[in-house]
């Protein structure tokens, strides 16, 4: 039986300022800001733990505990918008007649915890794993503020309930479990009851709504899900296997749903929001040489998730964020994070359709990319010779979209190499245009270089932007040199490993 007990701070502070001297372009009288930020996070616990065998096969664990987690920030925000004297950049060099401008906010917030977890086990073959946890959080109202989420596990270790070495199996594990998972995910503090704000205008301090109009019947959000794996080791441990199959429900996701600005807020949080999430992970590894002088690894891994937005609460789409004209939102039936914009007008086979030489615009709003992968993963090759080591990790992300705006501009603004074509005896744009009896025809009509990329490329259409996010890249590489034991014999020293390491 045994006790622990723990203080744990997580502490920062900062401050960031921003100076223009008198006579800047866009700050002819100067201006001078300054942001202070501060945060402390306080974890405090205990953990009783008690392991002890029932009988000679079964083994009984048991972790009971608590934890209080307290939040404290403190944002203060001021700006001088003129300077009284030049070159002098304090909060009291306020030019005269100028009104300084001063925000001050600092949300805290706690969370209670006790927890608990255990393991039944049988001649170590069978294992049964459970926990339980219950939660009070400040953000949430009093009577919504308390819930509580369980979990149960299994797993059988088939090489050790049976003889499998005839197969060449070292180990195998056959696995599943349950759990469900409470969380006030997104929320942030003071979003139960109405907050105003003061700010300090030339008419004096004036008060203020926030955007996001708050709730008081918010409660807290879950996931429930199903996981399956099995875990395999063969010929003396030199492959390797680990495979895992999940099954996701989010329900009542706390999110700032969209509203209609003539309300008055911009958004209000509701528990409106539901997803699953699919899934593999798979890790496959394996020594395929090894003696006392050369060993040479390889570990793979793979993962893909399918995921779905099932529910907004009533709502087809959630705006989640943006830039220019492009929305990155949820929508129903689509994966959590579609790229929404305008495309160009196609024919039914998707090809653009040309008016004079130049693309036609579909004003209408559509979903042009998403964000997630369709699937991640990496290869670590590890190469032994002797007392020297040298390892490379490769990672990759395929599927999935970006939009940028600045390969936008560039197009616009000609400043990039694309912008070279066709300058000399203009360009004809790749698609089709009307035959005049509601058929198409190849589009032929020459148009110059800089009416073509100001027309498909600018803050009125978003498709010509996207891009497939895919990359492969190689994120590591270590050199490292082991010190021979021997040469360490008469040295106070047990080990010692020199290694170059590189990142990107």
């Amino acid at each position: 039986l045994t006790f622990n007990t723990a203080v744990a701070i997580d502490s920062y502070s900062q401050l960031s300022t921003n100076r223009q001297a008198i006579g800047s372009n866009n700050a002819p009288n100067g201006s001078y800001t300054e942001r202070r930020r501060r945060f402390d996070e306080v974890n405090t616990s205990f953990l009783f733990s008690l392991n002890k065998n029932i009988t000679e096969d079964i083994g009984f664990s048991l972790n009971l505990g608590g934890n209080q987690m307290t939040q404290r920030r403190d944002n203060s925000f001021a700006n001088l918008p003129g300077l009284q004297l030049p070159d002098l950049y304090t909060l009291a060099n306020l030019q005269t007649g100028a009104t300084a401008v001063v925000t001050n906010n600092r949300p805290n917030q706690k969370i209670n915890s006790f927890f608990g977890s255990g393991q039944l086990s049988y001649k170590n073959i069978f294992f049964l794993d459970f926990t339980g946890r219950n939660d009070w959080a400040s953000v949430l109202p009093k009577a919504n503020n308390s819930f509580f989420y369980p979990s149960i596990s299994g797993s059988l270790v088939l090489s050790d309930a049976m003889d499998l070495s005839s197969a060449k199996i070292d180990f195998l594990k056959v696995r599943g479990g349950w759990s469900k998972v409470g969380s006030i995910g997104a929320l942030v503090p003071y979003r139960i009851t109405p907050e105003f704000g003061l700010a300090s205008t030339g008419f004096g301090s004036q008060g203020f709504s926030p955007n996001a109009q708050s709730n008081p019947n918010l409660k807290p959000e879950d996931v429930v899900g199903f996981e399956y794996g099995i875990d395999l080791k063969m010929f003396s441990n030199r492959l390797r296997l680990g495979a895992t199959y999940y099954d996701q429900d989010s329900r009542d996701l706390l999110i700032p749903l969209s509203v209609d600005p003539a309300t008055g807020f911009t958004s209000a949080w509701n528990n409106a929001a539901s997803m699953t999430n699919t899934g593999f992970e798979v890790q496959l590894g394996g020594t395929i040489i090894r003696n006392d002088d050369f060993s040479f690894d390889i570990d793979l891994n793979w993962a893909t998730n399918e995921n779905e937005v099932t529910s907004l609460g009533g709502a087809d789409a959630n705006i989640l964020g943006g830039q220019w004209g492009l929305n990155l939102e949820a929508r129903v039936g689509e994966p959590y994070g579609v790229l929404v914009g305008r495309d160009f007008e196609r024919t039914a086979d998707g090809q653009v359709i040309y008016e004079n030489g130049l693309p036609v615009i579909d004003e209408t709003n559509q979903v042009l990319g998403n964000i997630a992968p369709d699937w991640t993963g990496g290869a670590n090759f590890s190469v032994r010779y002797k007392n020297f080591n040298l390892t490379t990790l490769i990672d990759a992300k395929i599927g999935g979209d970006v939009h940028s705006m600045s390969y936008s501009w560039g197009r616009f603004a000609g400043t990039l190499e694309e912008t070279l074509i066709g300058r000399e005896g203009g360009l004809v744009g790749n698609g089709v245009m009307s035959d005049g009896n509601g058929g198409f025809i190849p589009n032929d009509v020459v148009v110059s270089a800089q009416v073509f990329n100001q027309a498909s490329y600018s803050n009125s259409i978003e498709s010509s932007a996207i891009f497939d996010a895919s990359y492969v890249k190689l994120r590591q590489i270590t050199l490292g040199y082991t010190v021979p034991s021997k040469l360490l014999k008469n040295t106070p020293i047990q080990s010692l490993k020199f290694s170059l390491v590189g990142r990107n």
